[in-house]
């Protein structure tokens, strides 16, 4: 098999921000942050002042006076004003004077604008203290991006009042008076000074969509979801530091995209500003317009990368060299060249390349490893930074949260947390899946999501809040002080509703992990060097990428306790569809699975199954979906917690076999030489991130620019999960042990290959349904038999093709006789069951008219046929002698040939002597069978018989050798396949005592079914010479644990189309005769012969043939 061609690392880079040539579309113009604050004493007739805004409600609609509690009250409340004409408010402060000192850069509201004082207390004691209103106010020098206050509010706490989510509450009681409640002040910040417009595509590579995957229109929103800034900064401004970002977007086909972007300020001209934008970012004086040179105007832009694999470490470090690159030089190479090169160059990490080390430039590199091989979902889930940010209880908290479908908001400073959290809260819920609205990181143009009336998963930056204010029903989560904000009007969640056994062992295990989680992650790692990459990679990250795994696994065992044995309570369709057939409630008994959880979590459960995971999981178990391999290991999950504790169970184990310490080196660009010899000079140095040039990139490579998916189209249903690989592997373990089993086993992975052909064999039968009863009958012989069937794939195969050609009924036979072997269908054969009697046409159940002339015809028609023999004994007036031309006997699999497919194997005579054989000869065919086959010992010159050679394969699908029964020695046993001219056949009364021909020997299997006339194929296996000295073609005899290993892998590669074609003998001539033998001996029924005499060898060999007066031996 030729190495599997990789995927596209990266598809897309692109360019986000302010494009210079417009047009701009503002998302905020009107906000302006607190530059005044005043008090004012309504009670002593002051009014409020010009342009400020008065305070005199609570947030619960109370009163506002900040003197409530004094006796001679005047009555004051508390008025702001907003503006850009000098610099904002920073923060608001309580002093009480004579017991703590002003702090430096505060100023405090003594008076009123009437020149009375602004005192919140009575005053009226030398030992009292008195109580003023104190802020903090930007200085000229700082950034006009400085966060400031834009709006005040006032609260009563004994009222029930709670400060809204993302005010900051000063926590100093205004009233120090002897009567009258609590008040406190509380304020929010926003950013105070700035132009906020939308993000816009700036540039693009490749410029043309992907067929597979075109570019969304919104991947600019997601770059830059807070939109872009046009911010004033003065010229001693420290450089701020680009901001690492990361997203998910869904695709039409429900595939996920994952994006990486970072965000950086570059500059920007003045001159594409208006006056009034450039008034509001102090560039112009207010009065006379005159331009202010000691400020800088600043831009944001961000640079992204698209991929549909989550490596978001190895983008940020590729991401911030592009850009670092952008801001050096001059460079020798344009930077097109890097980037053309990273996604050109640089391979998908394979087993053959578990570790690519690719090479940005001397100074600067990079580590590609390849993906744990995991049965679940790949995502870009990081349950260390879920465990790290919200710690076991408010982890447990959220599962519950996101099991009932409540309505999630995530908040942090960190957007690239936002998306490793938000994605590990839909990961640990599976197999459940979240279906109902889910932006790990929204940006600010999407924010209306948040009034959607269904659940949701949303991510916001928490500079979101600075703007708007979260809906009351939404459960705020802040990622960053590691809090739960839930609206006061319902009761809180706590994570002991989740059912009490399996929800205390949640919260213990993860508690221990968390602890675990502090010692090893520490903060503030440094960045491994490359030396430290390539020699303690295992020691450092091996551990980490454990308790990942181990975070992983706690969540996913809860789930299986929490839905062990629901398998039991789906109800297949057994019956004629109608409108209600597909509904939850016919295909999940509901009553019985609630009634089988403890009393004391009824309630859980029952909101849990009205949600609409609950309701698509259902759907997924009951018809084929793309998830069907995920809900399989699901089950053995299930299975596995069922059978042992589920604490000690290990449910995901790390597939290890493909795992190597090969690292592939990939250089950076090469630079180019001038023709004598010389460095070329640098050329190309960028004052801001340039717009990209497509002629300054290179060409794609053709074998990195295909598809991840594999390139056959056929469906699904003949092909073997990884976890149903697994599981005949483990069953082929402990059965090759015991004699007994083993034959029992290799026999039934000789009826799996049957079945894998099966579809082929149907298509080109022209009575397909009599086909498809054929391989019934071979179902139920294989279970009188008693054979060992690897998997399910021969139901499922049959079910499949059963809802294909429209026999639903035979698809509940297939169903009911899976069961009484006692074999319960899993996630895939169950749906590919109800697949087929859902979408095939049923019989009609009227009793009409047409129907009973139909059952009248056809006992006439017996009546008649009984009648025959009657008369015939009559007419010769003596008992007629039995006589027929089939005689069934028992074949090498027990299965009389006759029984398993008459049409083609037409007038047979067989048996399990080695000697005896049959032939039969009309003016078409001839038709010669002969059982019995041996292989020669190159190491003892022992003759090893199949019985032997079948004792001496091993359990391993990749081993082609089996051992000699005398000297232990492995050999490969071979197959000859040959084309035989046989002589003039005797007359049919003496073939019964015709002896064998001389070219026939006990090893052989020899027929002609298909072949042009008097030409015959002998299949054998050689003691290692030919007969009568002819030349032969001479293939592996493959163990049906390889054969079929090696069957699936053609399909794959291939489709099933192969089957059938010409060129499958000759491109894959193992398999043909392999396939052909194994047929012959079970005596199943295939066209692979057909294949033969449609080979452009037997066309010459039977041109030959009429030229030649005696019988030859021809190798095919």
């Amino acid at each position: 098999m030729t190495e599997e061609k990789c995927p596209q690392l990266v598809d897309y880079f692109v360019v986000a921000g302010l494009d210079p040539a417009g047009p701009w579309r503002p998302l905020d113009e009107d906000g302006k942050p607190v530059t005044d604050l005043a008090v004012i004493a309504k009670g002593l007739g002051e009014e409020v002042p010009e342009g400020f805004t008065c305070i005199e409600r609570t947030l619960g609609g109370h009163s506002a006076e900040l003197s409530a509690g004094l006796i001679n009250n005047p009555h004051l409340f508390l008025c702001y004003r907003r503006g850009r004409d000098k610099p904002p408010i920073l923060d608001l402060g309580v002093l009480y004077e004579g017991k703590e000192q002003l702090k430096q850069g505060w100023y405090v509201i003594e008076t009123t604008p009437y020149s009375r004082s602004a005192s919140l207390s009575t005053g009226g004691a030398p030992t009292a203290h008195r109580v003023f209103l104190t802020y903090r106010r930007a200085l000229d020098s700082q950034g006009l991006h400085t966060l400031g206050v834009t709006d005040i509010a006032l609260l009563l706490p004994s009222k029930g009042e709670v400060a809204p989510h993302t005010f900051c509450r000063v926590d100093k009681n205004l009233n120090t008076g002897m009567w009258g409640p609590a008040l406190y002040v509380c304020y929010k910040r926003a950013v105070a000074k700035c132009v906020l417009c939308a993000a816009g595509l700036i540039s693009r590579y490749p410029e043309e969509d992907l067929e597979a995957f075109p570019l969304p229109e919104s991947v600019p929103v997601f770059c830059l979801p807070m939109g872009v800034t046009v911010e004033s900064w003065p010229l001693n401004t420290k450089y701020q530091l680009p901001v690492f970002s990361t997203f998910v977007l869904t695709s039409a086909s429900g595939d996920k995209v994952y994006g990486a972007a970072i965000q950086f300020y570059e500059s920007f001209p003045r001159e594409l500003l208006s006056e009034r934008q450039s008034v509001r970012l102090g560039l112009l004086s207010v009065v006379d317009r005159r331009p202010i040179t000691n400020r800088s105007l600043q831009v944001k832009k961000s640079i992204c990368v698209l991929s549909h694999w989550p490596f978001f470490t190895v983008f940020q470090k590729f991401l911030t060299f592009i850009y670092r690159y952008s801001i050096s030089g001059p460079h020798v190479l344009p930077l097109e060249k890097h980037i053309s090169s990273f996604m050109h160059n640089v391979p998908f990490p394979s087993p053959q390349r578990p570790r690519i080390l690719v090479q940005l430039s001397p100074y600067d590199n990079l580590l590609l490893c390849q993906p744990v091989s995991s049965p679940l979902p790949l995502s870009g889930a990081s349950f260390l930074k879920l465990l790290q940010n919200l710690g076991p209880e408010n982890a447990c908290t959220l599962l519950l949260a996101v099991l009932t479908e409540h309505k999630l908001l995530l908040h942090s400073l960190r957007p690239d947390v936002l998306t490793s959290v938000s994605e590990a809260l839909v990961s640990m819920s599976f197999p459940l899946r979240w279906i109902c609205p889910y932006i790990p990181l929204c940006p600010l143009q999407m924010a209306d999501v948040l009034l959607a009336p269904m659940p949701f998963i949303v991510g916001v930056h928490s500079s979101y809040f600075d703007l708007y204010d979260p809906p009351t029903d939404v459960v705020c989560v802040d990622l960053d002080t590691n809090t739960i904000f839930q609206s006061e009007d319902k009761k809180p969640l706590s994570w002991r509703s989740l059912p009490r056994k399996h929800g205390k062992t949640l919260f213990n295990t993860l508690t221990n992990l968390h602890k675990t989680l502090e010692k090893i992650c520490t903060p503030g790692q440094e960045e491994a060097t490359l030396e430290f990459l390539l020699t303690d990679y295992d020691q450092i990250y091996r551990r980490q990428k454990q308790l990942e795994l181990e975070i992983q696994e706690v969540f996913l065992r809860f789930m299986s306790c929490l839905l062990r044995g629901y398998r039991t309570f789906l109800l297949p369709i057994t019956q004629a569809p109608s409108d209600t057939t597909t509904d939850c409630s016919s295909l999940f008994n509901l009553q019985g699975f609630l009634k089988s959880r403890d009393r004391t979590q009824q309630k859980f459960y029952s909101q849990l199954t009205k949600t609409q995971m609950f309701t698509q999981f259902i759907e997924e178990c009951s018809f084929v979906s793309d998830r069907h391999a995920c809900l399989e290991f699901f089950d053995e999950c299930v299975q596995k917690v069922r059978n042992a504790k589920p604490e000690e169970v290990r449910l995901i184990d790390l597939d290890e076999t493909h795992s190597g310490e090969h690292t592939v080196f990939i250089m950076p660009p090469e630079e180019p030489q001038e023709p004598d010899g010389s460095e070329c000079p640098a050329l190309y140095s960028y004052e801001t991130f340039p717009t990209l040039k497509p002629e300054l990139f290179d060409q794609p490579q053709d074998q990195l620019r295909v598809p991840a998916k594999g390139s056959a189209p056929d469906s699904p249903a003949p092909r073997r999960t990884k976890q149903e690989i697994k599981l005949a592997q483990k069953r082929a373990q402990k059965y090759s042990a015991v004699p007994d089993m083993w034959s029992k086993c290799l026999l039934g992975h000789c009826y799996g290959l049957w079945f894998i052909y099966l579809p082929t064999f149907v298509r080109a039968e022209s009575a397909k349904v009599r086909a498809l009863h054929t391989a019934y009958d071979v179902l139920k012989h294989m279970e009188n038999r008693k054979v060992v069937l690897p998997d399910e794939v021969c139901y499922r195969i049959l079910m499949q093709l059963c809802g294909q050609y429209g026999q639903p009924v035979l698809a509940v036979r297939v169903l009911l006789e899976m069961k009484k072997a006692g074999i319960t269908p899993n996630t895939i054969t169950y749906g590919y069951y109800n697949k087929a009697v859902l979408e095939s046409k049923w019989p009609s159940t009227n009793q009409g008219g047409r129907l009973r002339w139909a059952k009248l015809r056809n006992v006439l028609l017996a009546v008649a046929q009984f009648r025959q023999p009657i008369k015939r004994r009559q007419k010769s007036g003596s008992r007629p002698r039995p006589h027929s031309n089939l005689v069934r006997q028992s074949s090498w699999s027990g299965l009389s040939e006759s029984s398993s497919h008459e049409s083609l194997t037409g007038p047979l005579v067989k048996s399990n002597s080695l000697n005896s054989m049959k032939t039969s000869s009309d003016s078409k065919r001839t038709f010669l069978f002969l059982t019995g086959t041996c292989s020669l010992c190159r190491s003892c010159n022992s003759l090893v018989y199949d019985e032997e050679i079948m004792a001496g394969w091993t359990s391993d699908d990749s081993n082609l050798n089996s051992s000699c029964p005398f000297c232990c020695a492995s050999f490969v046993p071979f197959l000859n396949a040959e084309i035989l001219r046989t002589p003039a056949l005797r007359p049919a009364a003496t073939q019964r005592t015709a002896e064998p021909p001389r070219y026939l020997t006990p090893q052989t299997v020899s027929f002609s079914s298909h072949l042009p006339p008097h030409l015959t194929v002998r299949l054998s296996v050689p003691q290692g010479s030919s007969v009568g000295g002819a030349p032969q073609v001479t293939v592996a005899y493959l163990s049906p644990l390889v054969l079929r290993k090696e069957l699936e892998s053609l399909l794959e590669n291939e489709g099933e189309a192969v089957l059938a074609q010409p060129q499958f003998l000759d491109s894959h001539s193992i398999i043909f005769w392999n396939l052909v033998w194994y047929f012959q001996r079970l005596g199943l029924p295939s066209n692979l012969l057909q294949l033969v005499r449609a080979s452009p060898l037997v066309s010459q060999f039977t041109q030959v043939t009429h030229k030649e007066n005696r019988g030859d031996l021809i190798s095919v």
